[in-house]
């Protein structure tokens, strides 16, 4: 017995060195640490190749709508700030003695801690890094064509799609270059590149000289225009400045000692890195609006024209700097992919396991690039949203965190300039960005009219173009016959009914009383009001789907298009209904895994059962959907969506009938949960979304209403109003009675779900969890059928694979793979939804059916139906800009005392 305990000791301790060597040969794998010997040139290069991109070209474009004093202040400070928030991340790599901070989210887990830093901090970049790869796919394969028209006027056009899978090529062979050091010489030649088009660009315009009839004036022609076009300016000279997403991944790469931090060589690489950033973006941007004043081009390459074998020449610079730009953004991704495949899934790592994740990856970004080669025309607009944040003031944020700066210092005052600096922009700049995308729809609609004028005189003329015509109509319509929303017309007003409820109404119904106890009074106004709103811009949607005779808009999208013209409406419609709809998939996933994980819990609380992993109950729940994604339309899937909608009625009445059983509690109270007047504000703010957010079934309406038949005596209209007027009397039902009985009986003392609150008895709220589940499983089908629908019409329209089940079966199981690996992955998806989805909800919910609804009917100034939009318009945009910020404070002020799994 004596010799005994020290064994144990001791084969502990193997375990332990075990462990330890198994994660170090893990970390010696990763892209991020497996290399450390890298130079301080090494780190100047890779940040000019991260902080140069393409955009720096359109510089002078944002000029002049800036003006010369605000445009060079600009300029100037978005420079020394993000210089600032550039040199507290290097600080702060190794703050902590033997410890680094090798990663943008174990820096945040550190400041926020384990679980919230990962909320803050991964989706945001993730955003700005895949976002940016997709870009520069089209970017590269852009300017690879630009290059070909210019030097070969005459020859044979090229499609955009080949020549960006010329430029992916490149990719799926540098990819497999396993880290940072690895790509140095990439990013060496990039950052040359970046310099040699900017020079080109600033060089060729003083050698053009100043125009003749140069004009500095501001091109609006009103003060309301002058300052949106301000804000949008605001945003291309803001978000120029992207680095800070990669800076402490290549600052891992460098040695570092107690004696030799990293910080050292790391900053003199930043300093060098800034001076040629300045070198770069100063002379173009201030050069070109001096040359060319207010009729410069947003692509400055545009204006120069000529000589044709230099603006050429620029085009090629661009693609060599986006090929080593594009591998300095995908690393950090690689990384993040690579670490969660070998620590979580406990995959090997192999040379196949690199090899296949990372050619996925590229595949990925090619074909999403291909698919949508528009993608970065709202990148400016929603990736405010990320860009902001990650490289004005989350820096800051971290900063006031953890060193904790005497308040009213220097330190304090300039961290707070460049939070309000970075918040104002990230809230300013996208309402200038959406006037913008608005005001150009109209000479969108005029190209497409002169299309379709010219093209039945071509027709008319040959009998033989008139017979092919009508075989590709016969196909079309084989087609449509068989794509998700048009293959089966033949729904009752009931199928709108129970579709629209599904929809609607969320397992969020359940927070809707602890969003009254931040709101308080105004909660019920808000309530009533988001309501009858949402119903009017429903009612607007309903109209709109056949107002033109003999025409349907099936799909949302194609309303935007009808809207704003055939190109632009899928720039506004087609990324903020894919946010809504592949978001909300992803967090049914981890909802239905976590209420299957809740049954089993209760059901398991006083009894031996074996512990499951989320991980496992995310994967029980997906397991239905590779099946009941194969049924092929809307209609097929109406008993599922009629279950599903009986189940949100019943666990909305589980929940407002146990708490009148309850009764009011004792020591109830209605105050201000929050302690001082500033937090109120957040909370009253945060709910705000909260509430705002409960209403999301406009992304599916048009596509429900395309299931109903219609003729022109009885117009689809008609049953599918009855639905949703049903549909909402029921979301009434569920809503107004939860949260006004909830915060009634339980006052400020209510949980942010309400059946924890409730707690007993056990029975009922296992029923409630599991209706909930069932209530997920039918909304994720109702949320995943457009998405079918846009995957199934790009595969056979524009890839021109035949409509086959076994394409169908091979797209919808990866699109519900997709999201149960996400859901896995990332089981805090949902965390930041109400706070990065409202960008996306907030407009296709609130008001952008108005300003459809406006652009089309035109109705008189300061009329009704004028006065009314323009009033959910400005709510809608207010709800888009405000609700999350609160969001924000909220996640912030809970970051001390949020620990992973507490």
């Amino acid at each position: 017995m004596g010799t005994q305990a020290p064994t144990n000791q001791t084969n502990y301790g193997d375990q332990d060195d075990e462990k330890i060597r198994r994660q170090k040969a893990i970390d010696d794998w990763l892209p991020i640490t497996s290399s450390r010997n890298a130079k301080w040139w090494y780190s100047a290069f890779h940040n000019v190749t991260a902080m140069v991109g393409a955009g720096v070209l359109s510089l002078p474009y944002a000029m002049a709508h800036l003006g010369w004093g605000p445009g060079v202040a600009v300029l100037i400070l978005s420079w020394i700030i993000t210089l600032y928030t550039l040199w507290q991340m290097v600080e702060m790599h190794e703050m902590v003695p033997g410890k680094r901070f090798d990663r943008y989210h174990e820096l945040g887990q550190h400041a926020f801690g384990e679980k919230l830093g990962l909320y803050i901090v991964v989706p945001q970049q993730l955003i700005v890094e895949v976002s940016v790869n997709i870009v520069y796919m089209v970017t590269g394969g852009k300017s690879l064509k630009k290059f070909h028209d210019v030097v070969c006027k005459d020859c044979k056009d090229i499609k955009l799609t080949y020549f960006i899978m010329i430029f992916a090529s490149v990719h799926f062979v540098l990819s497999h270059l396993p880290n940072f050091n690895s790509i140095s010489g990439v990013s060496l030649c990039a950052a040359v590149m970046s310099l040699s088009y900017s020079t080109i660009a600033w060089s060729a315009s003083v050698d053009k000289g100043v125009q003749s009839d140069v004009d500095y004036s501001y091109k609006a022609t009103t003060n309301t225009g002058v300052v949106l076009d301000f804000f949008t300016a605001l945003g291309d000279v803001a978000f120029a400045y992207a680095g800070h997403n990669v800076v402490l991944e290549i600052q891992a790469t460098i040695p570092s000692t107690p004696e030799k931090p990293s910080k050292g060589p790391m900053w003199r690489g930043v300093i060098v890195a800034y001076i040629v950033v300045a070198l770069c973006y100063f002379p173009v941007a201030l050069i070109g609006y001096w040359i060319f004043g207010n009729q410069v081009e947003d692509n400055i390459l545009i204006s120069l024209e000529k000589p044709a074998w230099l603006i050429g020449m620029a085009n090629l610079f661009v693609v060599v700097h986006v090929i080593g730009s594009y591998q300095i953004y995908a690393m950090p991704v690689f990384d993040m992919i690579e670490t969660v495949l070998v620590k979580k899934l406990n995959f090997r790592p192999t040379f196949m396991l690199r090899f296949i994740t990372r050619n996925l990856y590229v595949a990925l970004t090619m074909f999403i690039g291909m698919t949508f080669p528009f993608f970065g025309g709202l990148l400016g607009f929603f990736g405010g949203f990320a860009f902001a944040p990650t490289t004005y003031f989350l820096p800051c944020i971290m900063w006031l965190s953890i060193y904790k700066p005497k308040r009213f210092g220097l330190s304090w005052w300039a961290n707070w300039t460049c939070i309000v600096f970075g918040v104002l922009l990230m809230t300013l700049a996208p309402i200038g960005g959406l006037r913008q995308i608005i005001i150009s729809s109209k000479g969108y609609k005029t190209a497409i009219t002169l299309n379709n004028t010219v093209q039945p005189i071509v027709i008319n003329k040959k009998t033989d173009q008139e017979l092919l015509k009508d075989v590709n109509l016969d196909k079309q319509k084989d087609i449509d016959d068989w794509l998700p929303i048009t293959s089966s017309r033949n729904a009752k007003w009931w199928y709108a009914a129970f579709h629209n409820v599904t929809a609607m109404v969320g397992a969020g119904v359940l927070s809707l009383p602890f969003a009254m106890s931040q709101l308080g009074g105004p909660g019920v106004v808000i309530m009533i009001l988001s309501w009858v709103i949402t119903l009017f811009t429903l009612w607007q949607m309903v109209q709109m789907h056949e107002m033109v005779p003999g025409r349907r808009f099936d799909r949302y999208h194609e309303l935007g298009q009808y809207a704003f013209g055939e190109k632009l409406g899928l720039w506004i419609v087609v990324p903020q209904q894919l946010i809504c709809e592949v978001g909300v998939d992803i967090v049914y996933m981890v909802t239905g895994g976590k209420s299957l994980q809740k049954v089993y819990l209760s059901v398991c609380e006083h009894k031996k059962c074996t512990h499951i992993n989320l991980t496992e109950f995310i994967m029980i729940f997906a397991s239905c959907h590779f099946f009941l994604a194969h049924l092929p339309n809307f209609n097929s899937i109406s008993g599922v969506s009629l279950a599903a909608a009986v189940m949100s009625l019943s666990y909305s009445t589980i929940a407002w009938g146990a708490s009148v059983h309850r009764g009011v509690q004792p020591d109830v109270t209605y105050n201000s949960r929050a302690s001082n007047t500033k937090d109120g504000v957040f909370n009253f703010l945060s709910a705000l979304g909260d509430v705002a957010f409960a209403y999301a079934g406009h992304n599916v309406v048009l596509e429900i209403q395309a299931t109903i038949p219609s003729t022109p005596e009885k117009p689809s209209k008609g049953p599918m109003w009855n639905g949703v007027l049903i549909a909402y009397l029921v979301v009434a039902m569920c809503y107004f009675p939860v949260a006004f009985i909830g915060y009634y009986v339980f006052g400020d003392k209510i949980d942010d779900n309400i059946l924890i609150t409730l707690e007993k008895p056990k029975w009922l709220i296992i029923t409630a969890n599991m209706f909930v589940v069932v209530h997920v499983i039918g909304s994720y089908q109702l949320y995943a059928m457009p998405v079918f629908d846009m995957i199934e019409t790009v595969l056979v329209k524009k890839l021109k694979f035949r409509p086959t089940w076994y394409l169908r079966f091979i797209s919808r199981n990866v699109y519900v793979g997709f999201t149960m690996f996400i859901g896995m992955t990332f089981p805090f998806f949902g965390g930041l939804l109400g706070f990065f989805g409202g960008f996306a909800f907030s407009p296709t919910t609130y008001f952008l059916p108005c300003i459809m609804w406006l652009a089309i009917y035109k109705p008189k100034k300061f009329s009704p139906s004028w006065l009314i939009n323009w009033i959910c318009i400005t709510l809608g945009v207010l709800l888009m800009i405000l609700s999350p910020i609160g969001g924000m404070a909220t996640i912030v002020k809970q970051a001390k005392d949020y620990k992973f799994y507490s």
